[in-house]
């Protein structure tokens, strides 16, 4: 039976383009089988043979041709080296926002400014017998900055100001108590108020805040004996005594200080009245730039219209 020459050279074919190596002797049983096992003449088997070498040879060619080519560079911005790993990314925090400066009280960043606005829900100082009736002419909110605060955990009270005089705010806490009314002082007790300091510190403010709870408990609305003012720029402490020995730390913060202490009141509801015997201003190594003794109480609040 003649060979089928085409079909030996397409199988060679199609085995030299795996560009994988060859067996010659499984690539020439595979031809034989598929014809019938008559014997095939000597001459076609010389030309399968040879078409096995030449494809044999064409494979160890394409083989060395890809062993000897370089892998193509990895691109820059797919290079696992080049890629930036979550350390390598700057860590800088962004800019802190302030709201605009005003000359002689302390910058604010948006989120204290938040609590002067949160201090005065009616756009600036009330009247001191009206909650509900706003007092133009001591300014509005845009006027004053959050200056210093005392916090325990009860609650807080912030010494918010202007360069007129400022207010002493206990801001309410949800679904527990109701916020104290922002009532305007004076700088130094007298109009038209004058913010800055003679000395080591002032006493602006000593008096008692109440916040006044929702469901009071047996003590009642918790009260705070509150002391605050201005300090000189070296003063990093201030310390307040009262007659009865008590004391108190006060928080100091870019030129203020303000200190609150809980008192309670007697049982016909009554407080005591407080005296304050001294405060003391100290710098950062304990040395006492400043005090003031028997200091005379402050009440809150300037004198208004229709008092």
């Amino acid at each position: 039976m003649p060979v089928d020459e085409r079909s030996v050279a397409e199988a060679l074919t199609r085995l030299a383009d795996r560009a994988r190596p060859v067996d010659p002797e499984l690539l020439l049983t595979r031809v034989l089988r598929r014809r019938t096992r008559l014997r095939w003449p000597r001459w076609g088997l010389a030309m399968a043979a040879a078409a096995c070498v030449v494809a044999i040879g064409v494979v160890a060619l394409r083989t060395h041709d890809q062993l000897a080519t370089p892998p193509a560079a990895s691109s820059p911005a797919t290079s696992p080296a080049s890629t930036p790993t979550a350390s390598a990314r700057s860590t800088s925090p962004a800019p802190t926002a302030h709201v605009p400066d005003i000359p002689g009280l302390p910058r604010n960043t948006i989120a204290q400014f938040a609590t002067v606005e949160d201090c005065m829900p009616k756009g600036g100082p009330v009247h001191n017998m009206d909650g509900d009736r706003r007092l133009p002419r001591y300014g509005g909110v845009k006027d004053y900055r959050w200056l210093v605060e005392a916090k325990d955990k009860l609650g807080v009270t912030r010494l918010v100001g202007s360069r007129k005089g400022f207010v002493l705010c206990t801001p309410g806490i949800r679904l527990v108590s109701y916020p104290t009314d922002p009532i305007f002082s004076y700088w130094g007790e007298d109009p038209p108020g004058k913010l800055a300091l003679r000395g080591a510190l002032s006493v602006d403010a000593y008096d008692i805040e109440t916040q006044s709870e929702i469901n009071p408990g047996r003590d009642g609305d918790p009260s705070f004996l509150v002391v605050a003012g201005r300090v000189a720029p070296r003063v990093a402490r201030v310390e307040a005594e009262w007659a009865d020995g008590r004391k108190m730390t006060a928080n100091v913060r870019n030129g203020f200080y303000i200190g609150r202490s809980r008192v309670y009141a007697d049982k016909d509801h009554f407080f005591r009245p407080a005296v304050l015997s001294k405060v003391t201003a100290y710098d950062s190594g304990g040395r006492a730039l400043g005090e003031l003794k028997n200091v005379k109480s402050h009440p809150m609040g300037a004198i208004d219209e229709n008092d």
